[in-house]
């Protein structure tokens, strides 16, 4: 259970034993908890529609329209001053849920996921409305709660979420998480409001946390795939460092240590750590491995602390150091009781607070993926390390002016984290479960090779679909598929591990090999053994983003391996320079070795210099074809049965192993 105000001052006892003096109410941790994962799911679930928007109407155009729909949050103050406190949390958090249906049920459109952009910065306004009374750490729980039970159900359908696909069991989904809400915010209606306190603007602006510590958790912390692709682990174990990870900071939350009174200095320094691990994990050449998964967990515990101790002030009730107590200026009890109440008056810089958050949180989102297209002056790693950096400064605001704490207790906390480590068995069924991912060559010295640039499994429509892609490779009877533009983790991709999902969908082992970041870049999947593999990038050139490549030495049987690269160049017809620089590369990094398919989207049509230089090196020889893709294999590997694939994205050919 958690906390309400109890006027705990800090460093001082309780004033008065007895009951709470707000409710202690499971519906308003579940509506916090169920707001959360709605909101984070529908914005997930709009990113790839708003990268289609942004190649229809340009990257600059797209961004400055989503953020100028990210300022819906400014409308709080006018919702309720027209419809008060409670049409607030229906506009908001019910405006949201009804979003959450319609985008379930809709054909894939861009309204909807505006209005999902919409609903959402007024929704977080109205979880402050909410959250009134409770201490900064219960708040801080009901949000970790929510994005704990996210990422579980994230982890059960693959990264892919609900929200983005049709079928029996989203729906199932869909209906649980909105009837929740739905149940938890009629409950909440019938609460009467809590009146606000009177605070400063400096002390409403610690509301704002919220929005930077969401941003965190979408692009890093809180990401699955962010931390399979960073970390280099398989799907399932990345899913139990997450789910560890906010199990931890839950038990170390309703502890009741984690916003003991602390100097601002403190909550300053805790931020420039969070934004140098979360810039340091993050952009071209973020650091991987046992580096990028301590930042998840160590992040994940820091920032909802940080988050605790910001939201302190912004969830006082009025009178709790906002106006002097009765008795202390002469008045009797009745007559301060006497006085008026309002309402809503002193709420409404505390709304204005969180849509500075949630404002912040597109400013770090937004331009953050579109630096891919659109180069942003600085590194894009900026963006999620000032994120940290401004949660530890919004923290400090609060860290030594008051807001009531939590009583300490160990049985909360064991309560707490180990309710939350149960959802391990999420991401255990999901390794359990997974097929066999290798078998040998049907036919000795033989297999089957698709390549595919697939565009981040993204439709025609904007919307993810990455059913669509693995249809199109089963349809090629493919044992081996070069991928190019995998997302796995990317903004773009809806932070799906898009790879890990086509890889246990299709029974193939995943080779991955990272480009413009750790979460974007090339493939080789294979259901034949595949005995080494390795990666590296290409120079950047005029590109706007650098591009890689990925190798696996593949088992064809019969004593006989194939070395099967997947590649991606530089696109646009100004830079046939920067894409021969990159072609050089890559043959460099080839150096001859025999038996070798390099195959991708590397602009060699015929006749193209692009495809001169490929030949004019080595052996190597194009496989035929007219698509988009290109397959180029040695002289000691003979080629048959060419099919160019739906929109020519997809090149695929039968090869032989005959050296």
């Amino acid at each position: 259970m958690v906390d309400s105000d109890t006027r705990v001052r800090p460093g001082g006892p309780a004033a008065s034993a007895g009951p709470p003096v707000v409710p202690q109410e499971f519906s308003r941790i579940l509506l916090i908890a169920v707001t959360i994962a709605v909101l984070t799911e529908v914005l997930r679930a709009a990113f790839p529609s708003f990268g289609h928007f942004a190649t229809a109407s340009g990257a600059v155009t797209a961004t400055a329209a989503i953020l100028i729909v990210s300022l819906a949050g400014f409308l709080a103050p006018v919702a309720r001053a027209v419809a008060g406190p409670r049409g607030l949390l229906v506009a908001g958090v019910g405006g949201l849920l009804a979003v959450r249906l319609a985008v379930q049920a809709l054909p894939a459109a861009l309204w909807p996921d505006l209005a999902g952009v919409a609903f959402g910065m007024l929704a977080l306004t109205a979880l402050y409305e909410t959250a009134r009374g409770l201490s900064g750490t219960g708040f801080a729980v009901a949000v970790v709660g929510g994005l704990t039970g996210d990422t579980a159900l994230s982890l059960a359908f693959g990264t892919w979420d609900p929200a983005a696909r049709g079928g029996v069991l989203p729906w199932l989904a869909c209906v649980i998480i909105v009837g929740a809400g739905a149940f938890a915010l009629v409950r909440q209606m019938r609460v009467p409001p809590i009146e606000a306190p009177a605070i400063g603007w400096r002390d409403a602006l610690g509301a704002a946390a919220l929005g930077p510590f969401l941003a965190l958790q979408i692009l890093v912390l809180a990401s699955p795939a962010f931390a399979a692709s960073s970390g280099w682990l398989s799907l399932p174990v990345a899913g139990a460092v997450v789910l560890a990870a906010q199990s931890l900071t839950l038990a170390f939350l309703s502890s009741g240590l984690a916003v003991a009174a602390v100097p601002g200095g403190v909550c300053v320094f805790g931020g420039a750590l969070l934004g140098v691990g979360a810039g340091a994990v993050t952009g071209r050449y973020g650091l991987t491995g046992v580096v990028a998964v301590a930042v998840v967990v160590a992040g994940q515990v820091l920032s909802a602390w940080l988050l605790a101790v910001a939201c302190r002030v912004p969830l006082r009730r009025g009178g709790y150091r906002g106006r002097r107590a009765a008795g202390t200026d002469g008045a009797s009890v009745a007559s301060v009781a006497a006085r008026p109440r309002d309402l809503g008056g002193r709420a409404w810089r505390i709304d204005l607070g969180v849509a500075v958050g949630g404002l912040l949180a597109a400013l770090v989102l937004l331009p953050y993926q579109a630096h891919y297209a659109e180069p942003l002056p600085l590194p894009n790693k900026v963006l999620p390390g000032a994120a940290g950096i401004v949660l530890g400064l919004l923290s400090a605001i609060a860290a030594a002016r008051g807001g009531p704490l939590p009583a300490r207790s160990w049985a909360r906390a064991l309560g707490a984290g180990g309710g939350a480590l149960v959802l391990l068995v999420v991401p255990a069924a999901y390794a359990v479960t997974a097929p066999e991912t290798s078998r040998a060559a049907a036919q000795p010295g033989t297999f089957r090779l698709a390549a595919y640039d697939i565009d981040q499994a993204v439709d025609a429509d904007g919307r993810l679909d990455p059913e669509a892609v693995a249809r199109t490779i089963e349809a090629q009877h493919a044992d081996v598929v070069a991928l190019q533009s995998v997302g796995r983790g990317w903004p773009l991709s809806g932070t799906a591990d898009v790879g890990s999902w086509l890889a246990r969908r299709l029974g193939m082992r995943l080779v991955w090999g990272p480009a413009a970041d750790q979460q974007f870049g090339n493939a080789v999947l294979s259901r034949l053994p595949v005995r080494a593999s390795g990666t590296g990038r290409l120079p950047v050139g005029a590109g706007p983003q650098a591009r890689g490549y990925v190798w696996a030495r593949i088992d064809a049987g019969g004593g006989r391996t194939a070395d099967v690269w997947s590649v991606d160049v530089q696109h646009g017809a100004d830079r046939t320079r920067t894409r021969l620089a990159e072609i050089g590369s890559l043959l460099q990094a080839w150096s001859g070795a025999p038996h070798t398919v390099i195959a991708g989207n590397l602009d060699a049509a015929s006749g193209r210099p692009e495809a001169n230089r490929i030949t004019g090196q080595g052996d190597l020889r194009a496989a035929g074809g007219d698509a988009v893709v290109s397959v180029f294999g040695t002289g000691d590997l003979g080629f048959g049965d060419t099919v160019t694939g739906p929109h020519r994205s997809v090149l695929a050919a039968t090869v032989r192993v005959v050296g």
